[in-house]
């Protein structure tokens, strides 16, 4: 069976399951590391989470595998009626949603100014940490009829698209910027390492790129292998440049590890269900995106509110522990959300 398992094409189905898990385990171990006082506390937790690092960027690729492919076609009622509106309205409500929680966890004080704590949280990408994601998929939407066409011809509406969001993004906004002397968290993907995600999800996908499972798998391996010597060089912390780039998608071992590990799982398109890993798989793919949303709450929870040391009650085990319970708990929370019969009629629609 090449391709879909009820509605998903399989190893796109089982990659972002794991880049799911990968994502919550990065964040958790990255939020532990808090607590570490030996260096063998922080190598470990540094270790974990860098070695996590191609979760988003196999997100981003899976993006692109599924909206670049020819069959799939992408006007533009669908780009801003589904696709945009969904981001932006996830990024509404839980901009609000973890401003109320640290008002009511955090600073114990629940208060009218919460609204405008959330509108500036918005604006400037002052909220948690985490919610940078959905600024990026807005971006990279905004951008995707251009990549659709990229190998297409141009026609007039898609020229004015083009112009109109360039114009937006590129004049408008530094002009705006400028003038009131404040910056937006919004941008664009011109400048940026996560199109060649997209394209490179599209390639590996349709097999523009096409090289053994083999090369594959030296690729993943020989990334991770790097990656976890260069995090055991930098911990001591004389290498501040060294842990930036480790901390970063664009860095070149990240790319090679993410299209590695991408690719490996590509190769895999033809093989047959594999009922119980498969079932698992189609869920958390499910609810990855409430899982991403959710997880960071119970990890604040967990970590800043409880004031748990993992290093107290087991250290990397409790760690692992940790994410298993946000991963748990955040994929209820999600699949709660899509069993109200409301809600599951108007995503059906």
């Amino acid at each position: 069976m090449s391709k879909e398992q009820k509605g998903r094409i399989l190893y796109l189905s089982r990659l972002k399951a794991l880049a799911c898990i990968a994502v919550v385990v990065l964040h958790s171990f990255y939020a532990a590391d808090a607590y570490a006082k030996t260096d063998a506390q922080h190598i470990t937790m540094l270790c974990v989470r860098n070695a996590c690092m191609w979760a988003v960027p196999c997100f981003v690729m899976a993006t692109g595998a599924l909206l670049l492919t020819p069959e799939r076609k992408l006007g533009f009622k669908k780009l801003f009626g589904r696709l945009i509106v969904k981001m932006v309205l996830a990024l509404v409500v839980f901009t609000f949603l973890f401003a109320l929680f640290d008002a009511a966890f955090i600073a114990k004080n629940v208060t009218a100014d919460i609204f405008t704590v959330t509108w500036r949280n918005i604006i400037n990408g002052t909220g948690w940490k985490h919610m940078w994601y959905l600024y990026l998929m807005i971006a990279l939407y905004l951008m995707m009829p251009m990549y659709k066409a990229a190998a297409d011809k141009k026609d007039k509406g898609l020229m004015i698209y083009i112009c109109t969001v360039l114009f937006v993004f590129m004049s408008m906004r530094p002009m705006l910027e400028t003038v009131t002397g404040r910056q937006t968290a919004f941008y664009i993907c011109v400048f940026s390492i996560y199109p060649l995600f997209v394209f490179l999800g599209h390639m590996l996908h349709s097999k523009m790129i096409a090289l053994p499972i083999w090369v594959y798998i030296l690729l993943a391996a020989a990334g991770l292998a790097a990656t976890v010597i260069l995090t055991y060089l930098s911990v001591d912390g004389r290498s501040k440049t060294l842990t930036g780039l480790l901390g970063s998608y664009s860095f070149p071992l990240t790319v090679v590890m993410s299209a590695g590990i991408f690719g490996a799982f590509s190769l895999c398109k033809g093989e047959k269900p594999i009922p119980v890993i498969d079932t698992i798989a189609a869920e958390l793919e499910k609810c990855s995106f409430g899982i991403y949303l959710l997880h960071m709450a119970v990890l604040k929870y967990i970590f800043a509110v409880m004031r748990v040391n993992p290093f107290e009650q087991g250290g990397a085990a409790a760690v692992a522990l940790i994410a298993l319970i946000s991963l748990i708990i955040s994929y209820a929370a999600t699949r709660l959300y899509t069993l109200i019969p409301l809600i599951t009629k108007k995503n059906k629609g």
